[in-house]
């Protein structure tokens, strides 16, 4: 009988923290537009003598992180020494935290394609430096120190995941968390959130783990995924044909689509941990918790069963609705000023995010503000424009700063209301369809409403599209009876 495989993953997360200077000093954190080395200071070079100082506010962004990851968090905390020799970093150590951290025991609850829920637990998140970045040229290597103490938290999964499905899942719902909190912006692309994954596969129904693999240079979350079941392919391979797995560090290769050795994994001793000497232990009071807790926004996940509680639209819809808390906000806000969820929902979904899209924006940048869009949905309920020309009025108001309610009237955009007005445009159409009126005579109840559809169309065309549609609907069916 063929042997069943069993693939074990646990995921650690790097989340840069959105804060105006390093963990440790007064330098800018905007690294990436400045002059290589500009913003460094004794502190982050690491010079003799220099002591570090642990930034406030990037301690409240992290235990912002615990309570979105709905971790414990410890009242008292340390600092460690991780020491490494890179050239990267200018201490020949990280500090970071090592067996004690800030926040511990959290979780992250995943829906699967199969529509199970599964719980991911998150074992700890601790607070830690982030290195230079080095530059390669030809033959040299350059260093830029602009990055070096940045500040960051590590999330570390329990090994909980059993396929680059959950992986991919857990690592979607973590970013939404985090970005909720507005603590980071958790770009993959800009590296403010960068992940490692820990691979190893066991037979099934085994109790012990296989050896396990580390893979880095992941650079976004389908990367993540990719990278996932080709190691988990190629260990059922290596150990099938007779070989063992070594406990090491490779890469992903995106291009070859392969991981490649880095180096041999080391363990805790290798990098001599000791509690850091020159910063006391993190003490969190009650108060400070109390008031981070009340700064919290709504989580993603709230935000969406509400929006389909309080809002009557499908899980899907609020679902992208609460993509961002921008968007979000920006739909609720419609909502007040149309009292409109539905049409607000429909008109945000199709009209606002294709602009967006085409334009490469985001909601922050649309040029209608909530309010006029509401206006616009309004004018429609009302009877005011029809829904054709409400199109048409979105589009002239992208570029225009007149009110919605103004562009109609000044364009003459108003829906055609008057009854006599629209009998007249009916009975015009009528009598130059005398094929399509016989059609209709002669019909099934099936087909007739096509024949009347066709005939509509001609009468809106004739009005340029103002006709109230209803009034036509009306008005034509009694004229063909």
């Amino acid at each position: 009988m063929a042997i069943e495989w069993e693939s074990v993953i646990g995921l650690e997360i790097h989340c840069q923290l959105d804060t105006k200077t390093k963990v440790w000093c007064g330098c800018s954190s905007d690294y990436d537009n400045s002059p290589e080395n500009t913003h460094t200071c004794p502190i982050c070079l690491g010079h003799p003598g220099a002591l570090p100082k642990l930034n406030k506010k990037v301690l409240d962004y992290a235990i912002k992180a615990g309570f979105a990851l709905n971790c414990d968090i410890n009242k008292e905390s340390k600092f460690d020494r991780k020491n490494y020799f890179y050239p990267d970093t200018p201490k020949n150590y990280q500090i970071t935290q090592f067996d004690h951290p800030y926040a511990e025991g959290g979780h992250i609850d995943i829906k699967l394609s199969n529509g199970s829920d599964k719980r991911i637990g998150v074992t700890r998140i601790h607070i830690e430096e982030d290195a230079g970045k080095s530059i390669h040229a030809g033959e040299e290597s350059f260093i830029n120190f602009n990055r070096a103490s940045m500040p960051l938290i590590e999330i570390v999964s329990e090994p909980d995941m059993r396929s680059s499905e959950e992986a991919y899942q857990y690592l979607n719902l973590v970013k939404d968390a985090l970005k909720y909190t507005k603590i980071s912006d958790v770009s993959m692309e800009l590296g403010s959130l960068r992940c490692d994954a820990n691979i190893s596969v066991m037979h099934k129904g085994a109790k012990a783990f296989g050896t396990r693999v580390e893979v880095k240079n992941l650079n976004s979350f389908k990367g993540v995924a990719r990278a996932i079941d080709y190691e988990i392919g190629r260990q059922i391979e290596e150990i099938e044909n007779g070989g063992e797995i070594n406990q090491e560090t490779r890469l992903w290769d995106e291009e070859a689509q392969v991981t490649r050795v880095m180096r041999s994994k080391e363990e805790a001793m290798d990098y001599r941990f000791f509690p850091e000497p020159d910063l006391v232990r993190i003490v969190i009071t009650d108060e400070q918790l109390e008031r981070l807790q009340d700064e919290m926004p709504e989580s993603k996940v709230a935000k969406m069963a509400r929006f389909v509680d309080d809002y009557k639209i499908s899980e899907n819809d609020a679902e992208t609705l609460s993509n961002s808390i921008e968007l979000a906000d920006y739909f609720e806000k419609v909502v007040i000023s149309s009292d409109n969820p539905k049409l607000s929902c429909n008109w945000i979904l199709t009209e606002v995010l294709r602009i967006l899209k085409d334009n490469n924006k985001t909601i922050e940048d649309f040029s209608i503000n909530s309010e006029e869009l509401g206006e616009i949905i309004k004018l429609i309920d009302k009877g005011a424009i029809s829904s054709k020309i409400a199109k048409k009025l979105f589009e002239i108001k992208l570029n225009d700063e007149r009110s919605p309610k103004a562009i109609v009237e000044e364009e003459k955009m108003a829906q055609v209301a008057d009854t006599s007005e629209i009998e007249k445009m009916v009975v015009e159409v009528v009598a130059n369809n005398p094929k399509l009126v016989e059609d209709y005579k002669v019909a099934d109840e099936g087909r007739k409403p096509r024949v009347v559809k066709g005939l509509m169309g001609q009468v809106m065309k004739a009005s340029k599209g103002k006709a109230n549609p209803q009034m036509v609907m009306d008005i034509l069916i009694e004229k063909l009876s």
